[in-house]
C-alpha cells in the first residue's frame, strides 16, 4: 500500500499591492456626481481614501472632469390653504442642510428665491429677511438671485466664497423697478437704481430669473410681454419686449433664450435672442407637449384646453420644469428624450432647480 502524498505546504499568502494615490484618483474620478452617496462611502472605507477624495487635487481633477455640475434636486416653493411653504425634492441622494423654520402659516416661514452657485436664496419671516444658505454645509447668513463674486470662477466649487445677491422688485403703486447689490466681502448693500416703466409690468415675485455671464440678470414681468435687464457691471435697469406669448427664460452662459407653452396647441416653443439684430429668433424644434405628458382624466373632458394645466415653473441649463395635474416634470430642451417625472406633487408653483457636486471634500 502506497504512503498518503504529503499535505501540500501552507504558504502565506500576501495581499495584493496598494494602488498609487494617482491611480486611485483616476478611478473615482470615474465615479458619477449624479449620486453623492457613492463617493461619501467610498470615503468611508479608510482615511487614507477620505483624505485623498476631500484633497482639493482629486476636487479639482473631479470638476474638470464633469465640468458641469448635476442637479442635485429643486428647492420649491408650494401654495396650502394654511399659506406658501418649501420643500425639496430629491432627484438624487442629496439630502440638504435647511433650517427648521417653520411654514405654511405657522409661526415662520422660509420660501426659495432662488439657486445658484452652490447656494440657495429665501426670504423668511419672522423676521422678515433674505437668507443665504450653503445647502451642503448648513452655513447660513442673514441678509433675488444669489451670484459668485469670485472672478474667473467656474462656479463648480463655490462653497465658502465670496458671493453678491441681486435684489430687483417693482413698486406696484408707484410703476417703478428697483435694484440693489449686497456683497458678502463688505457685508454692505449698494445704492439702490431705478428705472420707470408700464405699471403693468411688474417683476414676477420670487420666480425663477435668467443669468448671462456673471453680470446681467433678466426677470420676466407679471404681464409676460416685457422682461426686466439688470446690468450689475454698470448698475442699470432697462426693459426689453418679449417674444410673442412667452415663458420664463431658459439658457444661462451663451445668452438669452425663452421657453413657451402655447395653450391652444399645448406645444412647447422656443426663442433666442440674437445680439447682432437684437431681436428674437424662434427656434425649428417644437414639442408637442400632449403626446409626452399626461393629463388627470375626467376632468372638464369637454374642455380641450382643461385637460391638461401645464405651466412652466423652473429651468437650469437646457432643462425646464413643467407642472401638470399628475405631478412635475423635467423636459431637456433640445432632446428627444421622454420628460421624466421628479415629484407628484401638483400644488408646486416655483422650481429653483440645485446644482453641486457633492464630496466629501465640501461638506468639511
Amino acid at each position: 500500500m502506497n504512503p498518503p502524498p504529503p499535505p501540500p505546504q501552507q504558504t502565506e499568502s500576501r495581499p495584493p499591492p496598494e494602488l498609487r494615490d494617482d491611480v486611485l484618483a483616476e478611478i473615482f474620478s470615474r465615479i458619477p456626481p449624479d449620486d453623492p452617496a457613492i463617493l461619501v462611502r467610498v470615503s468611508a472605507v479608510c482615511k487614507p481614501w477620505r483624505r485623498l477624495l476631500s484633497g482639493r487635487i482629486f476636487l479639482s481633477r473631479y470638476h474638470a472632469l464633469h465640468r458641469a455640475p448635476p442637479i442635485l434636486g429643486f428647492f420649491c416653493e408650494e401654495k396650502a390653504l394654511t399659506g406658501p411653504f418649501s420643500s425639496f425634492v430629491r432627484t438624487t441622494s442629496f439630502r440638504p442642510i435647511i433650517p427648521d423654520r417653520g411654514g405654511g402659516g405657522g409661526d415662520g416661514w422660509l420660501i426659495p428665491c432662488d439657486s445658484r452657485h452652490g447656494r440657495a436664496l429665501f426670504i423668511t419671516q419672522p423676521p422678515l429677511q433674505l437668507l443665504v444658505l450653503d445647502p451642503i454645509t448648513g452655513m447660513e447668513r442673514p441678509l433675488a438671485a444669489v451670484l459668485c463674486a469670485v472672478d474667473g470662477c467656474g462656479h463648480h466649487d463655490c462653497h465658502g466664497r465670496a458671493y453678491r445677491v441681486a435684489l430687483v422688485g417693482t413698486d406696484v403703486a408707484g410703476g417703478a423697478t428697483h435694484a440693489a447689490v449686497y456683497s458678502s466681502e463688505t457685508y454692505a448693500w449698494s445704492d439702490p437704481t431705478s428705472i420707470d416703466h408700464h405699471p403693468n409690468a411688474r417683476v414676477q415675485a420670487r420666480r425663477p430669473s435668467v443669468l448671462v455671464g456673471n453680470a446681467r440678470l433678466y426677470f420676466l414681468c407679471d404681464n409676460n410681454t416685457s422682461i426686466v435687464e439688470f446690468d450689475m457691471a454698470t448698475m442699470t435697469l432697462s426693459v426689453i419686449p418679449s417674444p410673442p406669448l412667452a415663458g420664463p427664460g431658459h439658457e444661462e452662459g451663451g445668452g438669452l433664450g425663452f421657453a413657451a407653452i402655447l395653450k391652444q396647441s399645448r406645444t412647447l416653443h422656443q426663442w433666442s435672442k440674437e445680439e447682432a439684430t437684437n431681436q428674437w429668433k424662434h427656434l425649428e424644434h417644437v414639442r408637442d407637449l400632449e403626446q409626452l405628458l399626461p393629463y388627470t382624466v375626467g376632468v372638464h373632458l369637454h374642455d380641450p384646453f382643461s385637460r391638461m394645466s401645464n405651466l412652466l415653473i423652473g429651468f437650469a441649463d437646457g432643462v425646464i420644469v413643467v407642472r401638470t395635474h399628475d405631478g412635475v416634470f423635467t423636459v431637456e430642451l433640445g432632446s428627444s428624450r421622454p420628460p421624466k417625472k421628479v415629484s407628484r406633487r401638483s400644488a408646486i408653483v416655483a422650481a429653483f432647480p440645485y446644482l453641486s457636486f457633492c464630496t466629501p471634500g465640501t461638506s468639511s
